[in-house]
């Protein structure tokens, strides 16, 4: 098989699965595998194919951070994550005051933590968020 044929089956699965994950990484990663399948079309050294699919994916990943950033700067961005706060969750995993447990919110699973001793299948309310800690409470 065509070293440029192995480099799109790369770049079409990486472009498939990021239609699955929608980081934007694999996308990056998938362009990048679409030059080397360029590159490879014209020059048959693998190394240079490499080198130019990797500088490729790492401009576009560079260049997209920028991009994003002032996506999520602009007015009116929230970020679907934050309207987790207020909504109600149900232990699955006890939480203590200094030890996380896990809760449920909806069909996905959290780390959380509470002042207090809360037991499996309590219901709780998200008081806050901390990258991937929920802070939660008694529901009333």
């Amino acid at each position: 098989m065509a070293t440029w044929v192995v480099w799109l089956l790369l770049g079409g699965s990486l472009l498939l699965a990021e239609m699955f994950t929608l980081t934007f990484y694999l996308l990056w990663l998938g362009l990048g595998a679409v030059v080397g399948a360029t590159v490879a079309f014209m020059v048959p050294s693998l190394w240079i194919q490499v080198v130019c699919a990797s500088v490729a994916s790492l401009i576009l990943t560079i260049f997209s951070k920028r991009i994003v950033g002032k996506f999520r700067i602009g007015k009116g961005f929230k970020d679907a994550v934050d309207t987790i706060v207020g909504r109600e969750a149900v232990v699955t995993q006890d939480i203590r005051p200094k030890q996380n447990g896990i809760v449920k919110v909806g069909g996905d699973t959290w780390s959380a933590t509470a002042n207090e001793d809360i037991v499996i299948g309590e219901k709780v309310v998200v008081v806050s968020r901390q990258n991937t800690v929920l802070t939660v409470r008694r529901a009333n």
